[in-house]
């Protein structure tokens, strides 16, 4: 089943993906918008951002300008560099705003760098370790990397602690209990 989903729908996944992180801007500036004063925007450029990144790397895109992304072995590095300027770009447009305010930087942190670990080993996979059959950890970046990007889009919808990360960073820092 997933071997189906990873060959014949994962472009058009990738595409969803990326329509997902548009709707999640176009969400967030409309809320702006209509609020009076604006209020703060920073999920809205981190949605913007998002959208931005996952567009310049979208395979179906890539191949309609005429490049296949997905026939190069450079594929996995090109995606873990470009989620790691996504971090560092993050980082610096939330760094003076506390998890209270933005509770989805730690989901968009958390799933960029599994995203990237992720990727890293896949390349490791594919060009060093030379696996040529299928097998399980292909499925598990499958459906990790798609629940990832799927975590993402959510916390920038709702921009709220809705898997409690935060309550389990701030328990880890011994900032807060857990009840």
């Amino acid at each position: 089943m997933l071997e189906y989903l990873q060959e014949y729908l994962g472009v058009y996944l990738a595409t969803f993906i990326m329509w997902g992180f548009l709707m999640a801007f176009l969400y967030n500036m409309v809320k702006k918008s209509s609020s009076v004063g604006g209020g703060d925007k920073t999920v809205m450029w981190i949605a913007l951002a998002m959208f931005l990144s996952y567009m310049v790397s979208d395979p179906l895109l890539n191949v309609t300008l005429g490049y296949n992304i997905l026939n190069t072995t450079l594929a996995y590095l090109i995606w873990a560099a470009s989620d790691l300027i996504m971090l560092s770009f993050i980082w610096f447009v939330t760094r003076k705003k506390s998890l209270n305010e933005v509770p989805a930087k730690l989901y968009i942190f958390t799933g960029l760098s599994v995203n990237i670990l992720l990727f890293l080993a896949m390349y490791y996979d594919t060009n060093y370790a030379h696996f040529t059959g299928h097998w399980w950890f292909w499925d598990v970046y499958t459906v990790t990397v798609n629940t990832m990007d799927i975590m993402m889009i959510i916390a920038l919808l709702c921009n709220k602690d809705f898997l409690g990360f935060v309550k389990l960073y701030r328990w880890g820092r011994g900032q807060a209990k857990l009840t």
